[in-house]
Formats: structure tokens, sequence, C-alpha cells
């Protein structure tokens, strides 16, 4: 599997929420979080389809694309890549890194469950 680039990756969530969506509906999702141009979401979607990240329906003179990447196995595949290169081959500290970021902090349920998953360790 390919590592999608930061572009790729965000299209790839919008279709991994939307399951299908047009150019269009692509575009606007992206759209709400960050300025981009409509003919670059569509070049990115055909060089996505050209690498067999997503399918494409032809109805009419829309096109209804979907991901053929399997989200979780993409999940495992960086987090590995992640580990093995930035963390010393430690999952332990990826998830210290990721509970410390300045980026997102973990709910109060979250942290509970990562208890629970300790202790049955």
């Amino acid at each position: 599997m390919q590592k999608p680039t930061e572009g790729e990756l965000e299209i790839l969530s919008v279709l991994w929420e939307l399951e299908r969506a047009s150019v269009k509906e692509v575009h606007q999702k992206l759209s709400a979080y960050k300025q981009t141009g409509y003919t670059t979401t569509l070049k990115l979607l055909q060089l996505m389809f050209e690498k067999e990240m997503v399918t494409r329906i032809e109805t009419g003179r829309k096109h209804i694309y979907q991901s053929s990447v399997d989200r979780n196995a993409l999940r495992e595949q960086q987090t590995n890549r992640l580990i093995g290169h930035l963390f010393e081959g430690s999952p332990v500290q990826l998830a210290l890194q990721a509970l410390n970021s300045s980026y997102y902090r973990a709910s109060a349920a979250e942290i509970s469950e990562l208890k629970k998953i300790v202790a049955a360790l």
C-alpha cells in the first residue's frame, strides 16, 4: 500500500466519512477547514484514481468516488512506521507522546478506557 500524501489523506478522510462522494462534495468538506481550489481537488482525485487509491463510478458527467484504501490497514501501517522510525520500536513511547500532545487532549472517558487496557495487560 502506498503512503498517501497529506492532501490524499485529507481526501481519504472525507471519503471514509461520506463513503461515496462527488468532486463537489469532497471539495465542500475540504473547504470547511482549508482553502483549496476545486480544480486542485479534482486533480488529486484523478491522481488517486490512477494510483488505485479510490474507485470511480461515472454517472453521466458526474463522477462518484469511493476509497479503495482500508482505513484500519492504513492506520496499522502508519502506526508501525511511526513506532519503528520515531519511537525506537516502543509503542509505549508513541502512546505517551500522543497523550502529552499539545494538538489533542484525551477526555476522561478515553483515559478511563486506557486504564482498563493497561490493567488488563
